[in-house]
């Protein structure tokens, strides 16, 4: 062989092996169909979904679910009581919708568990010695295509339209604990003597202050409903019910004492003057016959809870007018 021939075969087997390594690095991962999986122990996991540090527990070996065969649906802890509610129903709605297994984490459960009892979805700890492929975790119904995936929904969600579906149902699953359900029947034959009304006709008012004023502002270019919005709102109920008495619940009650008053309507303020009584004062909103909100996940919730009819006030595009606009009892006001 010349040394020419030599020369345009050592080429050819230079070229042949450049082809072999672009086809492996370049083109096979392009019809590579399962990635390769990256584990992590659902305890560890879990963990990764709340903001406070979670106790090591032992799990009794009859309290242990198996793993799960396909995927699950689960949340991020984000927010207060109404944020975390709200977490709660969407898992609960999308795991019915989609026939995947809900779990919750503890840190959620811990906090809901304080007002509400035999809430169905299980903490994630009970499969917590098994393990969750991150490469198949999506963080909404719409980006879910196969029952191999997992579906975290993030903080502060709210799948709103999704819930809506199961109503009544979700109003089953969110049932106060006796002494919370007492306190609210208490608060409101308390009321009815006090305005001596043997057949009054409730309606709750709950009032968003506090930090809302500067959220509302910097995500939405919204000031606060002003006082205006809420005394239309009443006299609407006065108008069109008998013997209407207003509970008002608030996170700034001082606010709602010195702005919300009038002749013309009975109202009667029931919050603590520290604010920290959320358990209670969604109590007293469900157990109103109707309901007047201005925003946010707390007060729509405890509407939805009441299940009357329910004013809401008008923010453009936000999820507490979304949903006046498809539930028939609810209206918009501005």
């Amino acid at each position: 062989m010349s040394h020419a021939q030599q020369h345009v075969l050592a080429s050819a087997i230079v070229l042949a092996l450049i082809v072999v390594f672009c086809i492996h690095v370049f083109l096979f991962p392009m019809y590579t169909s399962n990635p390769p999986a990256r584990l992590i122990k659902i305890s560890t996991y879990e963990q990764a979904l709340c903001r406070t540090t979670l106790k090591n527990i032992r799990i009794p070996p009859e309290w242990r679910n198996p793993c799960p065969k396909y995927g699950i649906v689960s949340a991020v802890q984000g927010g207060r009581l109404g944020n975390q509610i709200w977490e709660y129903a969407s898992v609960w709605a999308t795991a019915r919708r989609t026939g995947l297994e809900p779990f919750m984490p503890r840190c959620i459960l811990k906090t809901l568990e304080e007002y509400f009892v035999n809430l169905s979805i299980p903490p994630l700890s009970y499969i917590g010695r098994c393990y969750l492929d991150v490469s198949q975790v999506v963080n909404s119904l719409g980006q879910w295509n196969s029952t191999e995936q997992n579906i975290i929904i993030p903080r502060h969600a709210a799948y709103w339209s999704l819930i809506l579906v199961w109503l009544d149902d979700v109003r089953r699953e969110f049932t106060f604990k006796p002494n919370l359900r007492a306190y609210a029947e208490n608060v409101l034959r308390e009321v009815a003597e006090e305005f001596e009304l043997p057949e009054p006709t409730f309606v709750s008012v709950h009032v968003r202050r506090t930090d809302y004023v500067d959220y509302l502002w910097q995500k939405l270019k919204v000031r606060p409903a002003p006082v205006n919005y809420y005394i239309t709102a009443m006299d609407y109920f006065i108008g069109k019910y008998r013997n209407v008495v207003f509970v008002v619940t608030s996170d700034n009650i001082v606010w709602c004492k010195y702005n919300l008053h009038s002749k013309r309507h009975r109202i009667k303020f029931v919050s603590d003057m520290d604010g920290r009584g959320p358990g209670k004062d969604l109590a007293v909103l469900s157990a109103c016959n109707h309901s007047i909100i201005d925003y946010g996940t707390y007060g729509s919730f405890g509407a939805i809870l009441a299940a009357g009819e329910t004013v809401v006030y008008n923010v453009t595009t936000y999820f507490s007018t979304l949903i006046a606009e498809v539930l028939p009892n609810w209206r918009i006001m501005s």
